[in-house]
């Protein structure tokens, strides 16, 4: 079998076709489409060559990046010039259960790629199950940078093809919700509050956005009616995690519980296969502004947080407890953290290394922000008692991702019980060293102090770092790529592109195909700011 890519240039779209030569064939088109408020294709043309390049998310499958430099291992590629008009692919080169179509886009050969597309997962393959005949619309984006969420399918209005494709439908934006990356590649966006005004409005719906269609959807039953979470006060300020078996699991929060903004003990789970809510056990105490971290076993590992009422912080905890899904309740864990923390961050260690263990790091209490952490020993279920690492300064409201080499990169948050001193360093966590690890800074830092920011780690290995709020109380719209090298460290300010609108406590997920999905938050801390509707994704570089 063999399969012919052919493609022309139009206004709008780049045409591809895959065509077999057989009788029971696969026929795959795949139109290029521009971003909704930008000419990636045409402008100052850019795109004179295209490399169409075939990979898989299958570590297994030989089309897998990781198997480069094999015998016949690694993506393979095919570069046309944009007027030839046709390519040649041999059919086997698509067949995989998680096959990704990656277009490049170049301005010279010898020069890197300027813009790509990039497919979800698919699964090209004759016999049950397997695609027969379909047309995919995929959106070019320049490399390095944010691009508008825009409609890439819409079976109701093809019209809306290349409109841009917002958050509540056009008209709600939201902020202290949670992005979940759902089984499917398919994105939950839960709870939050969206703003009539000055009169905050705590949501109990939920969004799901399609990357293939490139649309945000509410949630609706089969009669069309908004699915509703089984917390009638709503919930923002939460978290969510998803569970080996696809669910997501949701946890406290704020609500609107008689009028007033009470903490939550209330938890929940989404079921993507029936778009549904049900119920789970409630936590010993409410609580927001906690972390939730999947641990090795599947277990999910609350830890601190704080209660409100009336709307102001009343308590923070030094508790933590366990989420079970096979018996789907919760259990204590067996000792406190040395300090009650929220607007920290947990991570879970490589446990191949460090048996599972969970670093719970900076966060603030009554006192302020703390520079200390917390190791949870997930074979003992407790908090080790004599851990005495610190960071180099002060930080809640920081962010924190483990890299591939193990360490876990912290960087920015503020530093006092204000909001005036938000900081801009990076710091590293190796927990080889004995006997709990150690921080050590970098010299580099951030080129824009930061606090309530994303860091996604990317499959280049580097960290993505966007918005956050300054010490004006303004939302940054500007993002930076911390840069991992072999021991070293360096950052780079995405210059050519800004987030627009600038934001801070939003959401940033990492898709399945690489991709960074952006969306929600505040432009500033203004008690009249409007949510950001407008959803983003940052288009990295391939790794191949």
């Amino acid at each position: 079998m063999k399969f012919h890519l052919r493609f022309h240039t139009a206004a709008v779209f780049l045409l591809a076709v895959f065509a077999a030569s057989c009788s029971n064939g696969i026929d795959v088109n795949l139109h290029l489409v521009n971003p909704c408020q930008e000419d990636v294709l045409f402008k100052d043309n850019q795109c004179q060559f295209l490399r169409l390049t075939i990979s898989s998310l299958d570590p297994q499958d030989i089309l897998h990046p990781s198997h480069i430099g094999d015998p016949g291992g690694g993506p393979i590629a095919r570069t046309c010039n944009i007027g030839d008009g046709s390519c040649n692919i041999a059919g086997d080169e698509l067949m995989g259960l998680a096959r990704i179509v990656d277009i490049l886009c170049f301005t010279s050969l010898e020069t890197a790629p300027v813009a790509r597309a990039t497919s979800q997962a698919m699964m090209l393959a004759e016999g049950a199950g397997s695609v027969g005949s379909t047309t995919m619309n995929l959106m070019i984006a320049n490399i390095d940078t944010f691009t508008e969420t825009t409609v890439l399918s819409n079976r109701e209005d093809p019209s809306t093809v290349g409109d841009c494709s917002l958050l509540g439908q056009g008209e709600i934006g939201r902020y202290g919700h949670t992005a979940t990356l759902l089984d499917d590649g398919r994105v939950l966006i839960a709870g939050g509050i969206r703003r009539l005004g000055t009169v905050e409005d705590f949501l109990n719906t939920a969004e799901i956005f399609d990357p293939v269609s490139g649309r945000h959807q509410l949630v609706v039953d089969n009669q069309g009616q908004a699915v509703k979470m089984k917390a009638p006060s709503g919930r923002a300020f939460h978290t969510a995690t998803r569970l080996r078996d696809g669910r997501v699991l949701l946890t406290g929060g704020v609500g609107l519980v008689e009028g007033k903004q009470s903490t939550l003990r209330s938890t929940e789970l989404f079921d993507p296969n029936t778009n549904s809510f049900g119920a789970v056990g409630t936590m010993n105490v409410g609580r927001a502004y906690h972390a939730a971290t999947m641990l090795a076993t599947g277990e999910v590992l609350v830890t601190g947080g704080a209660s409100v009422e009336s709307g102001m912080i009343a308590t923070y905890f030094n508790n933590a407890i366990i989420y079970n899904p096979e018996t789907n309740g919760w259990q204590a864990v067996g000792s406190n953290m040395s300090v009650a923390r929220a607007f920290h961050q947990a991570v879970l260690l490589d446990p191949s290394k460090y048996n599972g263990n969970v670093v719970v790091i900076g966060g603030e209490n009554a006192d302020g922000p703390h520079n200390t952490i917390d190791i949870y020993n997930a074979q003992a279920n407790q908090f080790y008692s004599n851990v005495n690492v610190t960071m180099d300064k002060n930080r809640s409201h920081l962010c924190a991702v483990r890299l591939a080499n193990g360490e876990v990169m912290v960087a920015g948050g503020k530093t006092t019980v204000d909001d005036t001193s938000v900081d801009a360093e990076v710091e590293i966590y190796n927990p080889g060293v004995p006997d709990f690890g150690e921080f050590r800074a970098e010299t580099t830092t951030l080129q824009v102090a930061r606090m309530d920011h994303t860091c996604t780690l990317l499959d280049t290995d580097n960290v993505l770092v966007t918005g956050g709020m300054t010490s004006s109380s303004n939302g940054i719209g500007i993002g930076e790529l911390v840069l991992v090298g072999s021991g070293s460290y360096s950052v780079q300010t995405i210059s050519d592109d800004f987030l627009d609108p600038p934001r801070f406590s939003h959401t940033a997920t990492l898709l399945r195909n690489g991709w960074v999905f952006i969306t929600g938050g505040l432009p500033s801390a203004a008690p009249e700011a409007v949510p950001v509707a407008q959803s983003m994704y940052f288009t990295p570089e391939p790794t191949f």
